[in-house]
């Protein structure tokens, strides 16, 4: 699989720390003392953006991936082309908007099918019944099937979600017990551009936990995600930083919202926490509160719109 290097990393200031260190993040930084060219809340904002694309790609990959079982090779016995036969299975989701489905495609190994190689074109656009629009390619190289030991995902990306176009490669490895745990350990790194030129990259440690809905796997209205971990981000405009999901609440997805509905995230520079955006208590909106530290030392506690592109370039 295509690397896309990690350049940036000699440069970094912060300090890459795992989400179990998050109450090692003492002191607070003001919103002057936070060596950012923008401001607290354009940086946070922005982040949270692409947060919030890469949980639908995220979610996008694991959808067709424990689907593999279902892809089979055509024969002469086969009542309907490929395309059509996909279609009426990803039709079960519910997942996607009237009739215009994503090209799926599925190249076959020589040892029990695998390794499989699933590339998912999205065409210049396909709507998600949430109202999300996707563009663009996906490629799924797996191993083996996503929940036997030692099972490995590797994934290019190139692909434009509501305007944010995203770039980069990700690797899932499956962590849990098979027939206990469902859990994914995710490394990645990805460049994101947002519509006014200006990017973000991201690199991240996470794990995944699908809590429950794996068992219904063409219903995604009872699934539950947990998510952990870190990321480190530089973005065009130079700033560097952290954020730590806070261990004592995770992240969590569910199959029926397009947004992230709970969970605490801490950033960090050097560190240093210097804001705290949290998601809320589970209800499926795209609303959160993000706080940080004014000049007087005071709590500012501010609403964010999720997903709402705020990244401005200062003049």
């Amino acid at each position: 699989m295509k690397k896309f290097p990690f350049l940036l990393l000699a440069g970094l200031a912060v300090v890459f720390f795992s989400c179990d260190k998050s109450e090692d993040v003492i002191d607070v930084l003001n919103e002057d003392q936070v060596a950012l060219n923008n401001t607290v809340k354009t940086v946070v904002a922005s982040e949270e953006s692409t947060e919030n694309v890469m949980e639908a790609i995220d979610y996008e990959t694991d959808l067709f991936s424990f689907a593999e079982s279902e892809f089979n090779e055509p024969t002469s016995s086969t009542k309907c082309s490929i395309a059509e036969r996909y279609g009426q299975m990803f039709q079960q989701w519910m997942r996607y908007k009237g009739d215009r489905l994503p090209d799926v495609s599925v190249q076959f190994g020589e040892e029990n099918r695998f390794p499989m190689t699933i590339t998912i074109n999205y065409g210049d656009s396909t709507i998600l019944n949430n109202g999300r629009i996707i563009s663009g390619t996906t490629t799924i190289e797996l191993n083996a099937s996503p929940f036997t030991d030692g099972a490995v995902r590797e994934i290019t990306f190139d692909l434009t979600i509501d305007s944010i176009a995203i770039d980069g490669w990700q690797r899932i490895e499956y962590t849990g017990e098979k027939g206990v745990s469902k859990k994914f350990a995710y490394t990645s790194e990805i460049t994101f551009t947002f519509p006014d030129e200006t990017t973000l990259f991201r690199s991240a440690e996470r794990t995944r936990e699908w809590i429950s809905g794996l068992d219904t796997k063409w219903d995604v209205s009872d699934d539950k995600i947990e998510i952990k971990g870190s990321v480190t981000c530089v973005d065009s405009e130079q700033n560097e930083y952290s954020k730590i999901i806070d261990a004592e609440n995770p992240l969590v997805r569910i199959g029926t919202c397009r947004v992230i509905v709970s969970g605490l995230v801490i950033f960090t520079q050097n560190q240093v926490e210097f804001a705290r955006f949290d998601y809320g208590d589970g209800e499926c909106d795209n609303i959160a509160t993000y706080s940080y530290l004014n000049e007087a030392g005071e709590t500012v506690t501010e609403e964010v719109e999720i997903g709402k592109h705020l990244r401005i370039r200062d003049k």
